[in-house]
């Protein structure tokens, strides 16, 4: 009787506890992901993601909302294929910083609906993204973002494509 009782209020507590603290959400789609945390922080009134790795990246749209707003930390290199950030149904809506810094060598060798760094957006800002040494195989698109739908487009540009 007493190992039943221990047990559903360990799981209780984890239940309980799994939303304390500064953790990122749970991956969406059910599939098992190692947990990227994301620093903050504080510029012009605005919280803002700190994106230090393709990795972090990555959990734009999965791991953290497409609302969010999202600063680049430091220059990022892609070591593979790009998803795009957003589609047509679920576009991109916070606000993208690149703060100065680069992201190096987007590929894009798939025809797919959604191509570019971003695949759309909608009422979003991005700002000083700079993209360098892209690998784009499919013209036709803005590498930047796809799709996008009263979007602030201020500072950005694509440099060196091959």
């Amino acid at each position: 009787m007493f190992k039943p009782f221990v047990a559903a209020v360990c799981c209780g507590a984890v239940l309980i506890c799994a939303g304390c603290g500064a953790q990122a959400p749970a991956p969406s789609g059910g599939e098992m992901e190692q947990d990227v945390i994301l620093e903050t922080a504080e510029t012009d009134g605005e919280t803002y993601y700190l994106l230090t790795s393709e990795a972090d990246l990555q959990t734009i749209g999965s791991t953290y909302p497409l609302s969010g707003n999202y600063m680049l930390a430091n220059d990022i290199t892609l070591s593979e294929e790009w998803s795009p950030i957003g589609n047509t149904e679920e576009p991109f809506t916070g606000i993208f910083d690149g703060n100065g810094y680069q992201i190096r060598q987007l590929t894009v060798t798939k025809a797919a609906d959604a191509k570019g760094f971003f695949g759309a957006s909608r009422d979003a800002v991005i700002r000083d993204l700079v993209l360098v040494d892209a690998k784009i195989d499919v013209f036709g698109f803005f590498p930047i973002v796809a799709r996008a739908e009263n979007t602030e487009i201020i500072g950005c540009s694509v440099n060196e494509l091959q």
